[in-house]
């Protein structure tokens, strides 16, 4: 995912389903933000002298004001997700246990987490500093991100690099691995070596009129600073669908080193400048302006950005080495370079962190400059979004004239300090709004929807060639679609959407359409246990993906989404792969399902389903494909499936086997599927694992695993 593929038209309001926690204030709505166009969101971080959050709060506490003008707070709701990390320095307990990864994922419960986009900023980190910056953001993942919390990856410079939203921390880290720093030269670097080598020139009888040294990668360096402002700005323009929660920017970055406050040298020439240091022409002002669109799109979106300098503790004369001065001599070339040449460089290390200040208390978050206590930073952070107020007030300007407004917030009590953003720009009325899709939005949106309760699992299963058959299963939770009395039917149509994303956010599959629900009494009075079936099927390459579902309603309008990972494999290239698992039940066609796949309707007796939990009177019935790549000799794969219980024990055991031309990929592979009676399975949880082993020497094993639970 990059800057501009994170970017969406999502503009649905979240805040009913992030699940606030409201402080006990009576007057205090729920959270249901953006009702009217003038309403203003804003958080406050309240902490005490020690640092720790102040949690008893109402409304009357809060003096909030708009451009000096006091405000009347609707809304005074206090966040509080709990404090939770996998690993690391006082962590708490582990939300994700060992062991197998959920393959269903359902909407029924709400989001409940953080959200944190990673931002790695290539055109200003130095190559040597990639590995720092890919350390800190692995340990942040892997020690600080809650199993509740979703995180993004976005790289400025290489859009390709990126990870859209999920949990899945492998999926970041694969991400991360693949930052490189791409900052150039700095121009106090630049500048020496232009004069050394014009000294250089002199030196050998040519002119010694060579000009004043110049900055040969001006050009770039504003085209970067430019690039890496309006990254940060498309992000925090899209994490604007996600309302109701404080949204945390993580940025890795060295900071902008142009002096943006100083006149561009275009002008500063046709003033007649004789600067000693004059280097190509930089056009401030558009890296001003564009700083300024980045700032406004953090606070309409209430995005607070945490600037984090890999350089840690600096003394800003890190590059010094390529100076070829050393601090205090004489310069050999003062002819044509700065004689305080080193100072200049600590200036531009100066300028660097003050940018990455700047961008902290703009928008409320907080500058991680001259640290190299890591823990202590991302600490910081999640505590930030952990334990905070969400302020809501419909401002007093309803031109909409998208103008920029400030905003100031301070509490009644003594002792007490608050952080926040410091303004908003007001909608502008003058841009045209496209009509509202609550489907197509919800697909946009950078993190899944409560609401219309559905439950979706997405399996890469079939394939002849590179592509592989991805099968999509979703059941929609019938107690949340109401019917409508239509003769002797019950009656609703269903809108239902889903989107295959790659890594950096492109759509590589999707289709939309309407199932027409039309039940007969019988039916009707069972709907609300066994809802309803949509299953779909679209072609993958071998990669990771966000598989995206989005339904609504039409009676009532309920809308909801899903978003799961998948993890599609080369099915080509490996001498033995597998599919992943797909799992049917002999109940499981009790649930109607308007379509099905001949494929997996040769396989199953009932269709595939989302229920991983099951009677003893049912029979749980699995089906995994299996490929055999290697052309040497002669030889067979064996398969295993298992179910042990909660504690260890196998409860089931089944074998079998088959010469590896049955595995051909041309011919499909060899679907294998297992019946497992589940009559005498006591109550409780368990792992069902498939497996294959191939008798070729040297062939990696190969299995995967799912959960169910007997009741």
């Amino acid at each position: 995912m990059n800057g501009r593929s994170l970017v969406s038209t999502a503009v649905v309001a979240l805040a009913a389903t992030l699940g606030a926690r409201q402080a006990p204030a009576p007057q205090a709505p729920a959270l249901t933000f953006r009702s009217v166009a003038n309403f203003v969101e804003v958080d406050a971080i309240v902490t005490d002298r020690a640092g720790a959050p102040v949690r008893d709060l109402t409304c009357g506490d809060f003096n909030v004001r708009e451009d000096g003008r006091p405000q009347n707070l609707s809304v005074c709701a206090f966040v509080d997700i709990p404090v939770t990390r996998v690993s690391g320095p006082a962590a708490g307990p582990a939300l994700r246990p060992a062991g197998v990864r959920p393959d269903v994922v359902s909407n029924a419960k709400p989001f409940d987490g953080r959200v944190f986009v990673i931002v790695l900023d290539a055109f200003h980190v130095a190559p040597l500093r990639g590995l720092a910056v890919k350390r800190q953001a692995d340990k942040f993942i892997d020690e600080y991100l809650g199993d509740n919390d979703v995180a993004a990856v976005v790289e400025i410079g290489h859009g390709s690099y990126g990870q859209e939203f999920t949990g899945d921390r492998a999926a970041l880290k694969a991400a991360v691995d693949r930052f490189t720093g791409d900052a150039l030269p700095s121009e106090t670097v630049n500048l020496n070596r232009d004069a050394l080598n014009k000294n250089s020139v002199s030196q050998a009888g040519y002119p010694a009129d060579q000009g004043p040294p110049q900055d040969l990668d001006a050009g770039p360096r504003e085209f970067m600073a430019r690039e890496s402002l309006t990254v940060i700005r498309q992000v925090a323009e899209t994490l604007g669908a996600v309302t109701g929660r404080r949204k945390a920017l993580l940025l890795f970055s060295e900071g902008i080193g142009i002096d943006r406050m100083k006149i561009d040298d275009t002008s500063a020439r046709e003033a007649g400048s004789t600067a000693a240091f004059l280097p190509s022409a930089t056009d401030t002002t558009s890296i001003r302006r564009a700083e300024t669109d980045m700032f406004s799109a953090a606070a309409k979106s209430n995005v607070s950005i945490y600037s984090i300098d890999p350089r840690g503790l600096t003394t800003g004369q890190e590059d010094a080495a390529e100076l070829g001065v050393s601090p205090g001599a004489d310069n050999p070339t003062r002819d044509y370079s700065n004689p305080r040449v080193h100072d200049d460089a600590a200036d531009e290390s100066r300028r660097q962190q003050d940018a990455l200040r700047s961008y902290a208390e703009q928008t409320g978050g907080l500058a991680m400059i001259d640290r190299n206590d890591m823990d202590e930073v991302f600490r910081r952070i999640v505590e930030d979004n952990s334990a905070y107020y969400v302020l809501g007030y419909a401002s007093p300007d309803a031109r909409h004239d998208g103008e920029y407004h400030r905003i100031s917030v301070k509490v009644n009590r003594p002792g007490v300090s608050v952080r926040t953003q410091q303004g908003y720009t007001a909608p502008d009325a003058h841009v045209s709004k496209t009509p509202p899709d609550a489907v197509a939005d919800l697909i946009a949106s950078p993190v899944a929807v409560g609401g219309l309760g559905m439950s979706v699992n997405a399996s890469a299963f079939g394939g002849t060639g590179p592509m592989s058959t991805v099968h999509l299963t979703v059941q929609l939770d019938g107690k949340g679609v109401p019917l409508k009395a239509s003769g002797d039917r019950f009656t609703n149509d269903i809108d239902i959407q889903y989107a295959a994303l790659d890594h950096i956010g492109r759509q590589q599959a999707g289709a939309r359409q309407v199932a027409h629900l039309k039940l007969l009494p019988a039916t009707r009075e069972a709907f609300a246990g066994i809802g309803v079936r949509y299953v779909a099927e679209f072609e993958l390459g071998p990669g990771h993906y966000q598989v995206r579902v989005a339904a609504r309603e039409h009676e009532t309008n309920r809308a909801g989404s899903v978003f799961c990972d998948l993890d599609v494999p080369d099915i080509v290239h490996a001498p033995l792969a597998m599919s992943d698992l797909l799992a049917s039940s002999s109940a499981a066609a009790r649930t109607p399902t308007p379509l099905g796949s001949s494929k997996i309707d040769a396989l199953f007796s009932a269709p595939t389903t989302t229920d991983r939990t099951f009677t003893p009177a049912d029979t749980l019935v699995v089906a995994a494909t299996f490929y055999d790549n290697d052309a040497r000799a002669a030889h067979r794969v064996a398969f295993r499936a298992t179910v042990q219980s909660a504690g260890g024990a196998v409860v089931f055991t089944r074998d079998d086997s088959r010469p590896a031309t049955d595995l051909a990929r041309e011919n499909g592979g060899f679907a294998w599927v297992v019946q497992v009676p589940l009559t005498s399975l006591v109550p409780g949880r368990y792992v069902l694992s498939v497996e294959g082993r191939s008798t070729a020497a040297g062939t990696p094993p190969v299995g995967r695993q799912l959960t169910f639970e007997v009741r």
